[in-house]
């Protein structure tokens, strides 16, 4: 899966909890001051992607997450570890 497959992926997650278009999303949105995610949304998120990516997200990188591109990043080093 390509880097650009995981944040397109990401966005469209966001997008369908959120009920917002999926290209208003960019990778600099704050996921609470732009989007409105509460944490009530970052868990539900959390469980979406992780059964897109088949793969465990912690809850500190659900809280500690600002813009989408900390999940983006986050997920992508899940699926392809370094080293």
């Amino acid at each position: 899966m390509a880097d650009i497959n995981v944040e397109q992926t990401v966005k469209e997650v966001l997008a369908q909890q959120l009920n917002i278009d999926v290209n208003t999303i960019k990778l600099e949105s704050r996921l609470s001051e732009d989007l409105g995610l509460d944490s009530f949304g970052a868990v539900e998120m959390a469980f979406a992607l992780e059964e897109k990516f088949g793969l465990k997200i912690s809850d500190d990188a659900i809280y500690t997450a600002k813009i989408v591109k900390d999940i983006v990043d986050y997920i992508f080093n899940q699926l392809f570890p370094k080293g």
